[in-house]
C-alpha cells in the first residue's frame, strides 16, 4: 500500500517519540534512502512540509519563541518546556520590551510585554 506524504510524516513523527537527535537524523536518512530505492525521491519535499503540521497534531506546538527583557531562569525554561513538550524553544533577549514577555507558539501570539501594552495604549489614544 502506497502511503501519502502526510501518512509518511505521521509514521516518522510518532516513531521518534523520545528519540535523540542522532536517532532522528538516522531515521531521516533511512526514510530518504527508502524513497530513493522506490524511485520516489520527489516525495521528500512533501514529507518534510507535512512534518510540522503532523507534529502539531500529535504533540501540540512545534516552535515556541519567547522574547523577554532578561534571560529566562532555569525554572521558567523548565516550565515552558513542560507546557510545550517536544517543541523547539527559541529565546530572544530584547531590553526594549522593558518587562513581561512576548510568546509565539506556532501562529499564536501572546504579548504580555510592557512594550506591547504601551503600544496598545498609544494606538488607543490616537484613535480616540
Amino acid at each position: 500500500m502506497k502511503r501519502n506524504e502526510k501518512q509518511l510524516a505521521r509514521a516518522f513523527v510518532t516513531s521518534l517519540e523520545e528519540a535523540t537527535r542522532p536517532q532522528v537524523e538516522a531515521a531521516a536518512a533511512e526514510l530518504i534512502t527508502l524513497l530513493a530505492q522506490r524511485n520516489e525521491i520527489h516525495r521528500v519535499k512533501g514529507v518534510i512540509e507535512a512534518i510540522e503540521p503532523v507534529w502539531q497534531e500529535v504533540y501540540g506546538a512545534a516552535t515556541v519563541k519567547i522574547e523577554t527583557a532578561h534571560p529566562l531562569t532555569a525554572a521558567l525554561r523548565k516550565k515552558l518546556e513542560a507546557l510545550a513538550p517536544g517543541a523547539e524553544i527559541q529565546e530572544m533577549v530584547r531590553p526594549e520590551i522593558i518587562g513581561g514577555a512576548k510568546l509565539r507558539m506556532d501562529e499564536t501570539i501572546i504579548d504580555g510585554s510592557i512594550e506591547g501594552h504601551l503600544s496598545d495604549l498609544n494606538q488607543a489614544l490616537r484613535n480616540a
